[in-house]
């Protein structure tokens, strides 16, 4: 039976990458992301240069009714799932007493219950597979805690210890489950320009994402658990825990504010 991929956020940035690379390994395709933001485009660009089957779905999933009617879509159309992406996030830097509890409210819905739900309703499809996959795409964030990112990191932090659970708990039933932690991503124009603002050291371990995707869904299929693509931000990732925790947060803080000070990052809402 062919492979069968369901990516959320799927219209831009990494989940774009993620439906190209799924593409180029003939995978069929569901892709899942907002109104009018450019799937039938892609939909149309796909079919023309892969020849692979793309259908798609428009809707909202920071609507707690979403998520129920994705799975049901999927159901009724009976599409045999053997990979679900689970991409669609939303982000950005907040001060949180400043900020309406609505936006965290989305930013939970999405990042938390709408993957958590999705996941849910895709086992019993994933399980009639030989073998299948789940690729829930975390962040780097959550090993460096940092201000204005406190919910989105709590969200990510959430995402890898799920993962990493339920990766234990599938495996009996060969459903292999990954995280994905990446770092800076130049997703699209509005990542491009703050990434232009850090310094060195950060700009080195900024990563292309059809590189991320590539490189995530190869070892996703592989059956790696945690997956931390470039070597640059590998290296980081060891040397931080050597650093105390104490310079470490210094060093984010500083980071952060110099960001917010030369760019208005703040109040910049990544949606997928």
């Amino acid at each position: 039976m062919k492979d069968f991929a369901l990516i959320t956020g799927a219209s831009q940035g990494l989940g774009k990458s993620f439906v190209l690379e799924c593409a180029k390994r003939k995978m069929d395709i569901l892709m899942v992301s907002l109104p009018k933001s450019g799937l039938s485009e892609l939909k149309e660009f796909i079919e023309e240069n892969f020849g692979v089957f793309i259908d798609c779905l428009e809707v909202d999933l920071t609507d707690p009714n979403s998520s129920s009617a994705l799975i049901e879509y999927v159901k009724c159309k009976e599409y045999p799932v053997s990979l679900l992406i689970n991409n669609a996030g939303l982000g950005g830097n907040f001060y949180f007493g400043l900020e309406d509890f609505s936006l965290f409210d989305r930013m939970i819905q999405l990042n938390i219950k709408a993957l958590t739900q999705i996941t849910h309703g895709m086992i019993p499809i994933l399980e009639k597979r030989q073998a299948s996959y789940i690729l829930n795409v975390s962040s780097m964030s959550i090993h460096f805690a940092g201000p204005y990112k406190q919910v989105y990191g709590a969200t990510k932090s959430f995402i890898f210890y799920f993962s990493n659970s339920l990766s234990i708990e599938l495996a009996e039933k060969n459903i292999h489950v990954s995280v994905l932690c990446p770092a800076g991503i130049n997703s699209n124009q509005k990542m491009i320009k703050i990434h232009e603002q850090c310094n060195f050291f950060q700009k080195i371990s900024i990563l292309d994402p059809d590189e991320v995707a590539e490189y995530s869904i190869k070892k996703t299929l592989e059956g790696k658990t945690v997956i931390i693509p470039g070597k640059i931000v590998n290296l980081y990732f060891l040397f931080s825990k050597l650093i105390p925790s104490s310079i470490k947060r210094w060093m984010i803080n500083s980071t952060n504010q110099r960001l917010i000070r030369s760019q208005n990052t703040l109040k910049e809402i990544q949606k997928i």
